[in-house]
């Protein structure tokens, strides 16, 4: 389900998209009547979508930042504490990750290095 509305199914066609204008789960007995809502699914299918795409979007606005000069020291801690995160096994963040958005999260890290790299390059002193 939660990569239907990430919109990662296979059958998915590219500029296509799906837009849920109401989720609702409940509980229902043997004999199929709705007993009350079954809240916990609406809150797992949020978490599944919606902290992976926060995430990688802070990760990008960071490297925006820090490209762009703005707050380098914060805007490199930021993406320091975000890679640490979804990296750390006791957080659980990369489960909720689909492997196209974690292809997505190594590409930001990657930048995020880069951009490190050339932060220390600049602070060295000059030789001439």
């Amino acid at each position: 389900m939660a990569a239907g509305f990430k919109g990662e199914l296979s059958r998915f066609q590219p500029g296509v998209s799906m837009a849920i204008s109401r989720l609702d789960a409940w509980y229902s007995d043997r004999s199929g009547s709705v007993e009350s809502t079954a809240a916990y699914i609406i809150r797992g299918l949020c978490r599944r979508c919606c902290l992976p795409e926060t995430i990688l979007r802070s990760m990008q606005a960071c490297i925006a930042l820090s490209a762009a000069g703005d707050d380098l020291d914060y805007s490199l801690d930021k993406c320091d504490e975000l890679v640490e995160l979804v990296g750390s096994a006791e957080s659980g963040m990369m489960h909720l990750f689909s492997q196209q958005q974690l292809q997505e999260f190594l590409i930001f890290e990657r930048e995020y290095l880069i951009c490190t790299m050339e932060f220390e390059e600049d602070r060295l002193p000059c030789d001439g």
